[in-house]
């Protein structure tokens, strides 16, 4: 195996790229620390993550100055996607002609998308999402935190590239990432939250 399976001309000569891009519902009044995103590799094939991207758009303002706040965490035991309070969403490949065949051996049509099987994904409907398992993440040393200043249409726009785009994360299998909402968010304000995983598979 690689040992840390660096983002270079070597590897990605034969990577299969992928971006899990998931739009919530209209969500409101999630509690701190709920979850609001979820995004697991389900097999044994490690999934490189080269960048993650977190955005939130107000839809209705707050009732008065609120500031927004989302962590990322990388977790482990992640034997269960999240079931309750969302959507499930596929990953899609960056190219299907890149893609010599999928795990069922079957050679993937255009269109296709990694089966959920593989890399499982799960993001809000109106509120926190539940029903997941995995090992508790260290909420004081998130591998990003997303930020919105306080304000009645508060928005974030943020971007995180592991390594510096040179080492990515990697997420052996029951490996995933978790995005909990930070601060209690205000009963009045509601907003959509965009969050997208861009990777690659060797």
């Amino acid at each position: 195996m690689r040992r840390n399976f660096l983002n270079d001309s070597i590897n990605l000569r034969d990577a299969e790229g992928f971006v899990c891009g998931a739009v919530s519902g209209l969500v409101t009044a999630v509690a701190a620390g709920g979850d609001v995103f979820g995004f697991v590799n389900l097999i044994d094939r490690p999934a490189l993550i080269t960048g993650i991207r977190l955005r939130w758009v107000t839809t209705t303002a707050f009732a008065s100055a609120q500031a927004l706040a989302f962590r990322v965490n990388k977790v482990y035991g992640f034997t269960a996607i999240h079931t309750t309070g969302g959507t499930a969403v596929q990953a899609h490949y960056l190219f299907q002609g890149g893609v010599a065949s999928k795990a069922d051996g079957s050679a993937p049509a255009v269109g296709d998308r990694i089966p959920l099987t593989e890399l499982s994904a799960y993001i809000s409907a109106t509120g926190a999402i539940t029903g997941s398992t995995y090992t508790g993440e260290d909420t004081d040393e998130p591998e990003q935190f997303a930020v919105g200043a306080g304000s009645v249409l508060p928005g974030v726009y943020d971007d995180y590239l592991p390594g510096q785009g040179i080492l990515p994360m990697v997420l052996t299998k029951n490996t995933g990432i978790v995005v909990n909402n930070h601060i209690l968010m205000g009963a009045s304000g509601v907003g959509n939250l965009f969050v997208a995983v861009d990777g690659y598979r060797l």
